[in-house]
């Protein structure tokens, strides 16, 4: 059964001093108009979980606690007012078949112990959505449970359908068609008192609350609780711990997303599961015994995280070339391997791991090129990768030479890239010819004219660089 804290144990307080207080004590039994109470079996289930063993819950235990005050309604028509958990406690203690709690005054607030979030309900719906939050079984998934097995109706019975009304069944065939036409989340709403089967005889026996409904539960199927904590221990593998009593006769499974693991034997100890790919996992602990033959199980999720490593390289450029060398260095650089890549394409493979250098050598052309080292594991199955922005600018240079002492000149252009680029040769501004790249010679012969003064210009344009990239060198002509 799902409990109402992440584990719980019970208590049995023996005080019965509730049940000689006198109804009539408005401090007790507050008045309360009937239109305000509500019947409730999910205040039902909840206050049966908080009797489920020996020992009291802490309240700093729960998975939430109500924010008092809270008005109860007992099946006798009378009320109280609980100002702390302890009369909660005592009120929980004090239930017998005669005189129990079966309703509540809505709307009530709690607080969820894991993060102090508080929840108002306003009703029944509003309750079982956030007792299933905890885990907590709904009326409706223990009657399930048990229904047939351990329970059977004395037709006719009266249950209320989802639009109110009452409905008389008069067989189990009329009962599962009833049954199936109610919405998913519907709990069986009986006109009490009704006439129950119970095993193992199935004698008939009249119950007149959910309260004996569930002890009629209680008394056939006997199963165990089945707690157990779950701690990271590092980004991907998770401590489980058990925290109940194994007793010899438990059959125990341990199961990841509905899987049995063979492997792990439950004695109590904690163990520890590690997991190789992201993603959410069910964890599942669950107890056969030969008087729950069908076990009681408790699940948990855990998330594991997409973990990526922090890629990270250096480059430096080779003095007088285009060349530069790269260096690979991140923390996890031994376990994942990489791949090198420039421009989009993968220029080497698989470096990185036990055997890699993490080195790279690479010669650019002018311009602005990306390099980047990219890797998939199963742990970042998405991928990631970590990039610089690599840009080369050539530095245009040629020289001047006269010819003899005529006002001709020869110019030759000669720098690093210069097979990979086009430039102009401009004189005064205006241009020339177009040398460069793989087919031009990188010579430009001028004659200029006597008594003028000339500024020659090479320039190219180079993405990544200044807006013109040119070298200049100024003659005069007597």
């Amino acid at each position: 059964m799902k409990n109402f804290t992440t584990y719980f144990r019970g208590f049995l307080i023996t005080t019965t001093v509730l049940l000689s207080a006198c109804v009539n004590d408005d401090s007790i039994f507050p008045d309360t108009d009937e239109n305000d109470i509500t019947n409730s079996t999910s205040l039902v289930t909840v206050l049966r979980s908080l009797t489920s063993g020996p020992e009291a819950i802490p309240e700093s235990e729960l998975c939430f606690k109500f924010e008092y005050p809270i008005v109860l309604g007992y099946n006798t028509n009378s009320n109280i007012r609980l100002d702390n958990y302890d009369g909660l406690i005592d009120v929980v203690s004090s239930q017998s078949a005669n005189f129990n709690i079966s309703a509540v005054v809505f709307p009530i607030e709690i607080k969820f112990n894991k993060n102090d979030s508080i929840a108002s309900i306003n009703n029944e719906s509003d309750f079982i959505k956030n007792i299933e939050l905890c885990d907590i079984n709904t009326f409706r998934e223990d009657f399930n449970t048990s229904f047939r097995k351990c329970v059977k109706f004395d037709y006719p019975v009266t249950l209320i359908n989802d639009t109110k009304e009452e409905i008389i069944i008069a067989n189990d065939d009329e009962f599962d068609v009833f049954y199936q036409n109610q919405e998913f989340d519907y709990q069986p709403n009986f006109k009490f008192p009704i006439n129950i089967l119970a095993a193992p005889e199935f004698l008939s026996t009249r119950v007149a609350t959910y309260f004996e409904f569930y002890q009629l539960i209680s008394d056939c199927i006997n199963c165990p609780d089945v707690r157990f904590d779950i701690e990271p221990v590092s980004d991907t593998a998770f401590q489980i711990i058990p925290d109940f009593e194994i007793k010899d006769r438990y059959e125990l499974f341990f199961s990841i997303n509905g899987d049995t693991i063979a492997d792990v034997i439950i004695d109590g100890r904690p163990f520890v599961r590690e997991f190789t790919a992201p993603g959410a996992y069910e964890l599942c602990i669950k107890i056969i015994t030969p008087d729950c033959p069908e076990g009681t199980k408790v699940c948990k999720e855990v998330i594991v995280e997409e973990i990526c490593p922090n890629l990270m390289f250096e480059g430096m450029q080779e003095p007088d070339t285009f060349s530069y060398n790269f260096i690979a260095e991140f923390p996890e650089i031994s376990e994942v391997t990489y791949n090198w890549i420039v421009d989009e394409q993968v220029v080497e493979e698989n470096d990185g791991g036990a055997n890699g250098d993490n080195r790279f050598i690479f010669q650019f052309t002018p311009g602005v090129h990306k390099v980047c080292i990219a890797t998939e594991t199963p742990f970042c199955p998405s991928g990631i990768e970590f990039c610089e922005e690599i840009i080369v600018c050539p530095e245009p240079f040629f020289i001047a030479e006269q010819q003899g002492v005529t006002s001709t000149y020869d110019f030759t252009a000669d720098f690093l890239g210069i097979t990979d680029i086009t430039y102009e040769w401009t004189i005064n501004g205006e241009p020339q010819e177009t040398d460069g790249g793989t087919g031009g010679d990188n010579i430009f012969t001028f004659q200029f004219d006597q008594g003028t003064s000339y500024e020659i210009c090479i320039v190219t344009e180079v993405q990544g660089c200044s807006n013109t990239t040119k070298y200049c060198v100024n003659i005069d002509i007597p």
